[in-house]
């Protein structure tokens, strides 16, 4: 009976403890919980169903929602709570088995003026300074505690911020979160797992762990498609640019953080990718990528180590803008606050700070793209499809060390507004091996470029172009300011130089041109030391368009060596160079320089031989004013300075030189080419000139191109000016004795001095077979004088033929005169030449008469003609017929006027000209 009645008792403390557990206690507990609840905030709570559990110590809070007049802000639909009260006990501290909360939602709402509405949702507290105190006298005797699992299930967090200038809004939904065994216990590792989706694309995973005591964090990160354009507006007043929609980011990497004696932090496996991200400013694009990517990354702290397996960028842009304010464009990214700026004093780093430790084993950056414009110096300057590749970078103890660099294919150009200069490289390729940087030390083992295309235009549109250029240079270094090189090597260059036709523009006067900076008198300056140098197969184009007719010329082949060249010793540098001039030239360039002070000692010798001439028309075209139609040309230059002093000497060589037809050119001196080239033209179609130029390298005047071609000017000048002191020269005779021919008055017999002459004419003529000898042909006053003088004899002697008498001569010559009317009586005269004795001076009275008798003669023109047809005709016959002259090249100029000469003979003055 006992028994039974001690069951029954059992059974019905069980039966009232079950009804109070299950039934009684929540239908209290409900009420005074919300009730609880409510006091102590400022929104309604309510609940729909408590449910508990007093034998396993579960309580379940169903549908429970915090709102204000507008919207919930707090709900979930389930809390579930298993409390192990047992282990509880038997352990000393509070245990949970199991916590859950299904599809809880969290509406967070900021105002206009910052004020989250979460935060107002609990009333103040106005305890006094002695409870706070006690709270943190207890707060120190913390109580452990172990919750074995907590699951969030389903959650939603959305944040909204309400404002008229800078809206803004998130959402955290199917947030998922798991974690295991937190407590307070030392020692204790916790796991944990995260999932959400924010907005409708990002997704983050967090899985790991960590341990409160000591406290240590692990674990991995996994964020995929997060999209700036949502989260950036969240402070879009600091923000002066916009971002596309489509740009996203991923990121994944394994994270371990330590607390226990000091911050120890390891990231291991980081793999970052940014895709397709444009930002743009005022619908401008300022920067954009298509892709970035950081792979396999590993950073230790405090060891301060990075290592990234490769990080690659491709089809990046950027503009970026130097303004007329100078400020780049870039920093008007992000809006600066107004306050006033405080100067922040920068701590100097210690010595003995650690230094940080990097390496990247590959960096690839493909069709990478930089435009950059100054707009104070109006300085452009534009990268295209630049890709550099590198292996093995190394940023260890402040030093660099790089296995090898690529740079693949820019495009390049250089544009300045204020200069006009333009200048573009195309299709560049350098690759360069073992860089390193190590204190002051810079070395790289070898430098590789190839496939260059360089144009550099200046302000008149002149340019040059560099193409299909292979340089390879060996053991670069720069140390103790000392820049050296062991060897270089350049195969097939081309350079082409063309400069544009002249806008004939006057360039405007520079005013208030800065005084350039002396140089620092205590400046160490940089030690040269390089290497031989060889270059093989080299081109040369030059093109010259500010001519009548444009100029190119080609020199190919070009290939040579220069020597050692180190600016700490007095050896000068040597070089030798030869090629091929257009078709069939042939140039050698050969001597030695001082590099320290080219005027103190240089010493040049430039041979050009079989150079067509006919390509120099557009020369000839502009300063004389005629095409050259055939010609070949030899130059021997040598160029010797010392201590400033240049001695030239240069020697032409023309053959077979023919112009061609005239050219317009306002260029054009008016100078008679063909009969220079016929004087200075030999037997053998050769002209060989020496020009000496000498002269001071420091003078500010000094040019020698202008020295040249005014000597070469000179020249030819001289040639025409005085052809009879050029052509003496030849037989080493005087000018004076070629420069006429004699004839004895009212002759044309050859006089045995002018046969001399003549020869010396032939002589001249086989030497210079392209010149004309010109004939002055002439008659002066006293040829006409000697031939009515000696028409007066024949009609004296004609007259004595008749007369019989003694004195035949005297009364011949009295009976002409007398037959001249008006004539002066014979007694008269014979008293004028009556002496003192009154005796008639008879050879001075005949020769007054015969002077009468002779000029009372007329001399016919055809008798003129006569005679200098004779005259002319025996010069002829003996140049042309004697010596076997053409007879183009004699020329007879027929002179009329009739001349008075002071010299015994009459004479026949020479020119100088071209056959007919």
């Amino acid at each position: 009976m006992k028994s039974n009645k001690f069951l029954k008792i059992i059974l019905s403390v069980f039966v009232i403890y079950s009804l109070l557990g299950f039934f009684i206690l929540p239908y209290f507990l409900k009420p005074k919980l919300v009730e609880i609840i409510n006091q102590n905030i400022t929104k309604q709570a309510s609940l729909e169903k408590i449910s508990f559990n007093p034998f396993s110590f579960e309580v379940t809070l169903k549908n429970f929602t915090l709102k204000d007049d507008k919207e919930d802000i707090i709900s979930f639909d389930k809390l579930y709570v298993d409390f192990s009260l047992l282990k509880s006990i038997d352990k000393k501290h509070i245990r949970f088995s199991y916590i859950e909360l299904e599809n809880p939602v969290i509406n967070i709402v900021e105002d206009e003026n910052a004020q989250i509405n979460l935060n107002s949702i609990v009333k103040s507290n106005t305890s006094s300074k002695t409870e706070v105190k006690k709270e943190e006298k207890t707060a120190s005797s913390m109580i452990d505690f172990l919750i074995s699992k907590t699951e969030l299930e389903n959650a939603t967090i959305n944040y909204k911020r309400v404002s008229k200038t800078e809206p803004f809004s998130i959402k955290l939904k199917n947030l998922n979160y798991i974690f295991y065994d937190l407590g307070s216990f030392k020692s204790m590792t916790a796991s944990q797992n995260l999932h959400t989706i924010i907005n409708k694309d990002t997704v983050l995973n967090m899985k790991g762990g960590f341990k409160l005591v000591p406290l240590e964090f692990y674990g991995n990160v996994s964020l995929k498609q997060l999209k700036p354009y949502e989260i950036l507006p969240y402070k879009k007043s600091m923000l002066n640019f916009q971002i596309n929609k489509d740009a996203n980011i991923n990121l994944d990497f394994g994270y371990q953080v330590s607390l226990d004696k000091q911050l120890d932090i390891k990231v291991n496996k980081l793999n970052l990718n940014v895709n397709n991200i444009d930002i743009n400013q005022n619908k401008k694009s300022l920067v954009k990528l298509k892709d970035f990517n950081i792979n396999n990354l590993t950073f230790l702290y405090p060891e301060q180590k990075i290592s990234i397996n490769s990080v690659n960028l491709d089809d990046f842009y950027t503009s970026i803008i130097f303004d007329k304010n100078k400020t780049l464009n870039l920093q008007t990214l992000i809006n600066q606050p107004k306050e006033k700026q405080t100067k922040v004093k920068v701590e100097e780093k210690s010595s003995d700070s650690k230094p940080w430790n990097i390496d990247i084993k590959d960096i690839n950056l493909n069709n990478t793209n930089v435009a950059y414009k100054d707009e104070v110096s109006t300085d452009n300057v534009s990268v295209k499809n630049l890709s550099i590749v590198t292996n093995n970078f190394k940023f260890k103890n402040n030093d660099i060390f790089l296995d090898s660099l690529e740079v693949n294919e820019p495009n390049v150009s250089y544009q300045n507004k204020k200069t006009s200069l333009d200048t573009k490289v195309t299709n560049l390729k350098i690759s360069a091996k073992d860089i390193s940087k190590q204190k002051e030390k810079i070395f790289v083992k070898q430098i590789h470029l190839n496939k260059e295309l360089l144009a550099l235009i200046d302000a008149n549109k002149n340019h040059i172009k560099t193409k299909n250029l292979d340089i390879t240079v060996t053991n670069l270094g720069f140390n103790n300011n000392k820049l050296s090189l062991e060897k270089t090597v350049v195969k097939n260059p081309y350079i082409g130089i063309t400069l544009a036709k002249s806008s004939n523009k006057k360039q405007p006067k520079e005013e208030n041109k800065p005084k350039t900076k002396k140089e620092n008198k205590n400046s160490k300056p940089i030690v040269l030391d390089f290497g031989p140098m060889n270059i093989s197969n080299a081109s040369l184009y030059f093109e010259d368009k500010n001519l009548p007719i444009p100029f190119k010329t080609l020199v190919s082949k070009l290939s040579g060596q220069f020597s050692e060249l180190n600016s700490s010793n007095l050896k000068p540098a040597t070089f030798k160079v030869e090629g091929k001039v257009d078709k069939y030239g042939y140039t050698k360039i050969t001597g030695f320089i001082n590099e320290k002070n080219i005027k103190e000692l240089t010493d040049i010798n430039m041979i050009f031989k079989n150079i067509a001439i006919k390509n120099f028309t557009p020369y000839s075209g502009k300063f004389v004013g005629r095409e050259i139609e055939k010609g070949k040309l030899n130059l021997d230059l040598k160029y010797n300075i010392k201590k400033s002093n240049l001695d030239a000497k240069n020697r032409i060589i023309i053959s077979d030189i023919k112009l061609g037809k005239e050219i317009k050119s306002e260029d054009a001196a008016s100078l008679p080419l063909e009969l220079a080239i016929a004087l200075l033209e030999n037997q053998d179609g050769v002209i060989d000139l020496d020009i000496p130029i000498t002269g001071n390298v420091d003078d500010p005047k000094f040019a020698i191109a202008p020295i040249v071609w005014q000597a070469f000017r000179n020249i030819i000048i001289k040639a025409v000016s005085a052809p009879f002191n050029l052509l003496a020269s030849l037989l080493g005779i005087e000018a004076e004795k070629i420069q006429s021919i004699q004839f004895a008055f009212a002759s044309s017999k050859l006089l045995p001095s002018e046969l001399e002459t003549l020869d010396n004419i032939v002589k001249i003529m086989q030497k210079r077979p392209n010149i004309a000898i010109k004939i002055n042909s002439t008659i002066s006053n006293q040829d006409i004088e000697k031939l009515k003088e000696l028409k007066a004899n024949d009609l004296i002697n004609t007259t004595m033929e008749k007369i019989d008498e003694k004195e035949k001569y005297l009364l011949a010559i009295e009976k002409i005169y007398s037959t001249y009317k008006d004539a002066e009586k014979l007694d008269d005269i014979k008293e004028k030449f009556a002496n003192d004795e009154n005796n008639l001076e008879k050879s001075k009275y005949l020769q007054y008469l015969k002077g009468i008798i002779s000029a009372k003669q007329e001399i016919l023109p055809n008798q003129l003609q006569e005679l200098k047809k004779q005259r002319n005709e025996n010069i002829i016959n003996y140049i042309v017929t004697t010596k076997e002259i053409s007879k183009n090249r004699v020329i007879i100029i027929n002179n009329e006027t009739i001349e008075d000469t002071d010299k015994k003979y009459t004479d026949f003055k020479l020119e100088v000209g071209l056959p007919k």
